[in-house]
């Protein structure tokens, strides 16, 4: 909601002056000292204001909101055998897709919030030892009788993942009623960002609170067996970011060439969506939007068939990021598929060594990665 001349008039005069009385600004303005006691405590409601001390919020934060996890990764050794113990070697890492696309963006120096439902252990004060550095933590909720949420994955020697087990359940709470407590956050963003391991009615919610306050809202698929909590009206979803199994899942098809994928893209912009990304593994990239058409992009450097994991986070991460600073889309693109791509060939989730710096000059090196337009 726009302000109106005595609320703007009223936030200038706090500008100039933090400390300024309301007896103050009511001989300013006009107005009953009462009144204008009425005033600034919309404007703190509202957000524009930070507490009774009067403090300026100008921050606009980009708010991620998903699972907040510890992944572990199981490697065998050698042929798996079946109903048998099998040699591995492990890796533990923090992830969960929310989380993960906001350590790449706070990475970038990026104000990120984090919202996530945790359990009080050690896997959370892990969590939030590593990323409280990176990001906001201190919305993150703690529920009585819930673990932190855990992923566990065991690779076969091609690098495919033979099963995957999730223990996601506390993600069920992140309501909408659990939402409202975070509204003045949610109506302060410059972007929001959704993983699908919150409940349809929470997206759903979100996707109005992006409408009534003029947000832009993107939504990451999590996995296969989220692709429930995806709405089936998506209107005004600024970006969707899933993968290639996940739409063959959802509606029922299968991408083997060029017109499918068309196809796919379609039914996606369809629901809504203004602009569509389908990533197949470390391959390949399909691009929608009413606007610009649809494109695919050959990822460079990256011949594997296997999923890489981090490599949606980080694209999602570098789209928004240059989304933030540029009109082009191409150039939004190109960002977040370099990022993915340098992402790829990390031993970790989130490269650790990721700054501005360091994206600007792989998006140099890298160069433009081939297109072409389907």
């Amino acid at each position: 909601m726009a302000l109106n001349d005595k609320e703007s008039r009223i936030l200038s005069y706090i500008k100039e002056n933090p400390f300024i009385s309301q007896q103050d600004l009511a001989t300013k303005i006009g107005l009953s000292r009462p009144a204008v006691a009425n005033i600034i405590s919309g404007l703190v409601r509202r957000g524009y204001l930070l507490g009774k001390a009067y403090v300026i919020n100008d921050t606009r934060p980009i708010v991620c909101i998903g699972a907040a996890c510890i992944d572990r990764r199981y490697f065998v050794e050698g042929g798996l055998i079946h109903g048998q113990s099998n040699n591995v070697t492990s890796q533990t890492s923090i992830g969960g897709v929310a989380l993960s696309i906001a350590e790449n963006l706070g990475r970038l120096q990026e104000d990120v919030v984090m919202l996530s439902l945790v359990g009080d252990d050690a896997e959370w004060h892990t969590i939030e030892e590593s990323m409280r550095p990176l990001m906001k933590t201190s919305e993150v909720e703690m529920v009585p009788g819930f673990s932190t949420g855990t992923f566990m994955e065991v690779i076969d020697e091609s690098g495919k993942m033979i099963i995957g087990l999730a223990e996601m359940d506390i993600y069920e709470y992140m309501q909408p009623k659990w939402l409202l407590k975070h509204l003045a956050t949610l109506k302060r963003a410059k972007m929001i960002i959704i993983d699908s391991n919150c409940p349809k009615e929470s997206v759903e919610h979100l996707l109005e609170i992006g409408a009534k306050y003029n947000i832009p809202v993107t939504l990451v698929s999590a996995s296969l067996l989220k692709l429930y909590n995806i709405p089936e009206n998506l209107k005004g979803l600024k970006l969707l970011i899933t993968k290639h199994d996940e739409t063959e899942k959802h509606f029922g098809i299968e991408i083997k060439d060029d017109a499918s994928l068309r196809e796919a893209l379609q039914l996606w912009l369809d629901k809504g969506v203004q602009h569509v990304i389908i990533t197949k593994n470390s391959q390949s990239v399909g691009y929608a939007s009413e606007k610009y058409g649809m494109h695919v992009y050959d990822l460079k450097n990256s011949n594997s068939d296997t999923y890489i994991w981090g490599t949606n986070e980080a694209l999602c991460a570098g789209i928004v990021y240059s989304y933030l600073r540029t009109d082009d889309i191409s150039e939004m693109i190109q960002t977040g598929l370099v990022n993915a791509v340098m992402s790829s060939k990390s031993a970790y989730k989130v490269r650790p060594n990721l700054s501005q710096a360091v994206l600007r000059k792989d998006v140099k090196e890298i160069g433009q990665l081939e297109s072409r337009e389907i």
